[in-house]
Parts: structure tokens; C-alpha cells; sequence
């Protein structure tokens, strides 16, 4: 089950801010406020966050930045780099609402906003979030465990971070299908504009190597020019197991 009332976190400075988050308390939530953008590193603990407000804020570019960092899973190793991101716009210009969903927010309410529709969008953010506990992931001796976080080939721990983490879950979920690299920038680090970054590729890297010190040889294929997609056709199919929970 998840955790009762969500926990949400809303960042930016002025009484906006500040009456929002005690709005959102009135409403059955429980609220965290950091006045600064670079104060979500610290006030965004592990599994202790479920959606994110980014209020209006005097330095944009800081803010911007903490949301590409968390989209990179360079915030914390066991920060979901997938969280609920509302960005508040400060202008609610198009290039200001366009750049947001291209760093990687989730939805837009633009400034002044009605509190009963900042209510109603973060109502539909957090139920993306609900539901039973996911599948397992069983693919020949590699398994993934969603809740619990955990990856397994055979009896041996794959230890990743959560960026490599993430590509693996993303590629297991279908793993006949070759992922382009846009594809995977798009789905897997939240930027919708075509990107030239060695993101993907480093995580990659890392990830089948990490995969191989595990006995997972060669499971993660590099198709040169297009993109990636776990496991060759040897291996054995993709099994679904009934989800569980971490204890």
C-alpha cells in the first residue's frame, strides 16, 4: 500500500509558496516547504517525497537545474528519478511552459493559478502513482524486483544506481524491442527534445558492465546508430510474476 496522507514538497520563496503548502495541509496532505531550489537535495530524502511543487522561484535557472539533476538521478542514489514533478510557471510565457516539460516536469499550472485547480493536478499526478504492487521481472536468471528496488541474476546482487536502474526497468519491460536513444532520453530522463548527450551510452556503459561482474554476459546489446535493448534472442522469455512487496 502506499504510504497515507502523500508527502509533498513545495519549493520557492514568498508567502505564495508558503500558503500554498498550508493549503495543501488542509486538504489531508502532509507538506514540506524549501525556500531554495538546493534545498531539495537535502529535503527530498529517500522514499520520503511523493510529488514535488516547484513554485515560483527568482533564480528559474536553479530550479531548472535541480529538475535536470533529479531527472539524471544525481540528487540521491535512491531518490526515484521518475517522481512527480508540478511546475509552477513564474510568467506563464510558451517558452517558459515549453522549456519546463523539456527538463522533465510531469504537468504546468500557470501563475496566478486557482488553488482548486493546483489541487486537482496534483490529485492526478499522485494516482499515476497508486495502484498494486508492480510485476517482477524474471527474463532467464536476471530478476527485478520493482518494490523492492532489487536486481538479481541468478543468487548474485546487481548493485546500480538509480539512473541504471531505471534503463534496465525500462528495457525489461519489453525486451525484444530495440529502444532508440531519443526514445530512451524521452522515457527514461524525462527531456522531450532530441538530445546529443553521451547520457544514454554512459548509463549503458556502466549498466552492462555491472550487469557482466553479475554473470550477465552480453545482455545488453548496442545496435550502432539506432539504440539498445536488453538480452539477445538466446536467452529465455520475459516472465511476469505476481508483484511483492519489500518487507
Amino acid at each position: 500500500m502506499s504510504r497515507s496522507p502523500a508527502v509533498l514538497l513545495v519549493v520557492g520563496q514568498g508567502r505564495r509558496n508558503e500558503a500554498l503548502a498550508e493549503e495543501l495541509q488542509l486538504d489531508g496532505y502532509q507538506t514540506r516547504h524549501a525556500c531554495d531550489p538546493a534545498q531539495l537535495r537535502a529535503r527530498c530524502a529517500p522514499g520520503e517525497v511523493d510529488l514535488i511543487i516547484l513554485g515560483p522561484a527568482p533564480d528559474q535557472a536553479a530550479s531548472l537545474g535541480v529538475l535536470r539533476a533529479l531527472r539524471a538521478g544525481e540528487l540521491h542514489p535512491e531518490v526515484n528519478l521518475g517522481m512527480r514533478v508540478l511546475w509552477v510557471t513564474t510568467t506563464g510565457a510558451v517558452t517558459e511552459v515549453l522549456r519546463a516539460f523539456e527538463t522533465g516536469a510531469d504537468d504546468v499550472v500557470r501563475a496566478p493559478f486557482i488553488y482548486t485547480e493546483v489541487l486537482a493536478r496534483v490529485r492526478s499526478l499522485l494516482r499515476r502513482n497508486l495502484g498494486d504492487a508492480p510485476d517482477v521481472l524474471r527474463y532467464g536468471a536476471l530478476e527485478i524486483n520493482p518494490a523492492a528496488r532489487q536486481v538479481t541474476f541468478g543468487l548474485t546482487t546487481v548493485e546500480l544506481c538509480a539512473q541504471e536502474y531505471a534503463l534496465l526497468l525500462h528495457l525489461a519491460r519489453d525486451p525484444h524491442r530495440v529502444f532508440t536513444k531519443d526514445e530512451l532520453m524521452r522515457e527514461v530522463w524525462g527531456f522531450r527534445a532530441q538530445s546529443r548527450s553521451r547520457t544514454v551510452d554512459s548509463h549503458a556503459c556502466r549498466l552492462r558492465r555491472e550487469l557482466a561482474r553479475a554473470g550477465a554476459e552480453d545482455w545488453l546489446q548496442n545496435l550502432w546508430g539506432i539504440g539498445y535493448r536488453l538480452a539477445p534472442d538466446a536467452h529465455a522469455e520475459l516472465r511476469l510474476l505476481p508483484g511483492r512487496r519489500s518487507a
